[in-house]
């Protein structure tokens, strides 16, 4: 780990994302989720570190794994009524997944970086993660509706 430049810390990162999904995995088995909440947050886990690899080893995240994603964003986004931001609070697992949902935010800017330093990274690992955060959100939304509890609005005494 004793390296010049940005690649140890973008393995390390998604490396630490991948154990969160595993985490998330470990709570959402606990608590009795929908097996197909439990086998998106599995295949999160796998997928991150096939993000990992794919800088300095060979391209691990395909089309076909840009697809899936948009797929189940697309499905759980239909499901949840949430309009604007909200606060990143609600279950014990919600919470969680907006962790990762900033986590996944900081891979992203890791790679503009990287990017930046002539590395050329490939375009589908921004495409990936940049769905992957947004996907978190809406997961988060939606386990909260599973959960019962309030998606409460945060306005913003910044911005209109």
């Amino acid at each position: 780990m004793d390296e010049e430049g940005l690649f140890c810390d973008f393995e390390i990162l998604s490396d630490g994302i991948s154990s969160y999904f595993g985490l998330s995995l470990a709570i959402a088995r606990d608590r009795a989720y929908p097996d197909d909440i439990c086998n998106i947050l599995e295949w999160l886990a796998e997928m991150s570190l096939h993000v990992n690899g794919s800088l300095r080893g060979k391209l691990a995240v395909e089309q076909k794994d840009l697809d899936r994603l948009y797929e189940i964003y697309y499905f759980y986004k239909d499901k949840i009524h949430v309009e604007g931001f909200t606060l990143p609070v609600g279950s014990y697992l919600s919470c969680h997944l907006n962790v990762l949902r900033y986590k996944t935010k900081e891979l992203v800017r890791l790679l503009h970086k990287i990017d930046q330093q002539q590395e050329k990274v490939p375009k589908i690992l921004f495409s990936f993660t940049n769905l992957l955060a947004n996907f978190l959100y809406v997961l988060s939304c939606y386990i909260n509706f599973l959960d019962r509890m309030e998606n409460k609005p945060f306005i913003s005494k910044s911005y209109r």
